[in-house]
């Protein structure tokens, strides 16, 4: 006959389940954050500078910096499969975590080589456009930045969540914050430069501090448990 669960272990192994997946959080989810948090900071301040200090007519050559974070990819790739040996334990949080981040990425790419096949497009047809409305040939890469912090926000916000991890939910929010203020300010002189600067603080605010914040409760409670 088979040994029916009480109420008691019910609930225990519940807890023991949540539990498993903060943990996996905890032992994993902080490096992969930090890894991104500070590769897009950087480049976003990078960025920024050039743009600031750059002649005017080579200023713009600053965002081909950007085509180098797909060298990121490949460490990216080797830091999760460590952390996937590392981890016995798989719940159906993480699974439904890490797919929320792969749908993030493809959305990213989407949007990005939509709007490179795009500009070449516009440029190919340039002579069509009339005098005066040159702007559509490089409006759009004004969106860019907005769309990349509210998926960011969605991504951080839904993982916090999960995790219940309060520092990553507030990161989500601040890049909802930052995207709504941008979408405001692209009429205003120097937009590219206030996007990076906005995006440099976004990836402070929403990866590097819940980063550490979450690699020190590791090395407090999971590593000493």
């Amino acid at each position: 006959m088979e040994n029916l669960l009480t109420e008691k272990e019910s609930l225990d192994l519940i807890g023991q389940m949540i539990n498993t997946a903060k943990n996996n959080l905890q032992k994993g989810t902080a490096k992969i954050i930090l890894f991104w948090g500070y590769l897009v900071a950087g480049f976003s301040l990078a960025t920024w500078v050039l743009l600031e200090t750059l002649p005017h007519e080579t200023r713009y050559h600053a965002f081909y910096l950007w085509f180098l974070m797909a060298a990121a990819y490949p460490f990216h790739y080797m830091l999760v499969k460590k952390i996937d040996r590392e981890n016995r334990v798989r719940t159906y949080i993480d699974g439904l975590m890490n797919r929320v981040w792969i749908g993030f990425t493809i959305s990213i790419l989407v949007v990005v080589f939509g709007m490179l096949i795009d500009s070449l497009i516009v440029n190919t047809v340039a002579e069509a456009v009339k005098p005066g409305h040159e702007f559509v040939r490089w409006f759009h890469w004004l969106l860019l930045v907005p769309f990349m912090l509210c998926l960011y926000g969605f991504a951080l916000f839904v993982s916090g969540k999960a995790y219940e991890f309060k520092p990553l939910t507030l990161g989500g929010l601040f890049c909802f914050a930052a995207s709504f203020v941008l979408l405001f300010s692209l009429h205003k002189t120097g937009v590219y430069g206030v996007q990076m600067f906005a995006l440099f603080i976004s990836a402070v605010a929403g990866f590097v501090i819940p980063g550490h914040m979450l690699n020190r409760k590791e090395k407090k409670y999971v590593q000493g448990s």
